[in-house]
């Protein structure tokens, strides 16, 4: 039986702390590993779902690695509430993220045997 992970991203992209690059690096690690891994993003961390990305030089781009971990069967979804506050529009995210809730990641965090926050 496999594991189930929840990763919860709360900080965006490209910032000093590389924090949503660790979370993405972790999830591919552990779908290799054979684990079923979902990823919420929340508060400043939905801008890791946005397409066109501005990357900095020298940074790995995010967007293409989190849609290649989607295509490797990565469940993302991205809080309804943050995506509003930052007023996102969902033709803006990477195609395949569901708009998530609150009550949604109590459930994937219920159903969870362990559960990150970067």
């Amino acid at each position: 039986m496999s594991k189930n992970i929840t990763i919860i991203i709360q900080n965006a992209p490209y910032q000093s702390d590389n924090k949503a690059w660790y979370a993405l690096r972790f999830a591919g690690a552990a779908l290799t590993e054979d684990m079923e891994v979902r990823v919420h993003l929340l508060d400043e961390g939905v801008r890791v779902g946005q397409r066109d990305q501005a990357v900095p030089e020298g940074a790995v781009n995010l967007e293409k690695l989190l849609a290649e971990l989607m295509e490797c069967g990565l469940s993302v979804r991205a809080c309804g509430m943050a995506l509003d506050g930052c007023g996102f529009d969902p033709e803006k995210l990477i195609p395949g993220i569901e708009r998530g809730s609150m009550k949604a990641l109590a459930a994937w965090v219920k159903d969870s045997d362990a559960v990150l926050t970067f």
